[in-house]
């Protein structure tokens, strides 16, 4: 399983690496737009689309995975004081449960999207400009299929916790 884990470690920051290269990427883009705007009167085709297209989905989706294995989710933990040890890792393997069916499910629709939006090879027209966008299709599945095995992966680490750090 600590191969397993490594792995997943490795993934999780390697998609957020592209998620941070995404982020650069639209700041560069809008800096230009408002540049060119501004001092040349002169737009770059499709900001918008691409902001929406593509580097949005790399900002919020590709690094889902690592704060999941960061466990940066949003918690609440109202009544989590009257559990104990046992009761809370009892709650966190229900929770990486119900993660992974929501995540499997998500990771199955989008992928099943994205094929369709590949195979009819999908495009906007933005400005005259011919834009593909069947490619951001894609980053939904893998962020979606990523986060549900960082939770898999969570779940014995949970049930047998090797030490104390492991389990909280």
């Amino acid at each position: 399983m600590n191969t397993l884990s490594r792995i997943t470690d490795r993934l999780t920051g390697f998609l957020s690496y592209f998620g941070m290269i995404g982020v650069l990427a639209m700041m560069v883009h809008i800096c230009a737009d408002i540049i060119g705007r501004t001092v040349f009167d002169i737009s770059v085709p499709a900001t918008l689309e691409m902001v929406t297209r593509y580097y949005m989905l790399m900002l919020v989706l590709l690094p889902l995975a690592w704060v999941e294995s960061k466990r940066f989710m949003i918690m609440v933990e109202a009544f989590s004081g009257l559990f104990g040890k046992l009761g809370l890792r009892i709650i966190d393997v229900l929770v990486a449960v119900v993660c992974i069916g929501v995540y499997s499910i998500l990771a199955i629709s989008t992928w099943e999207k994205a094929i369709e939006q590949y195979d009819v090879g999908a495009y906007i027209v933005a400005l005259d400009t011919q834009i593909i966008v069947w490619p951001g299709y894609f980053t939904l599945p893998f962020g979606f299929g990523l986060a549900a095995l960082v939770c898999l992966v969570r779940i014995p680490l949970l049930l047998f916790p090797q030490s104390a750090s492991e389990a909280a």
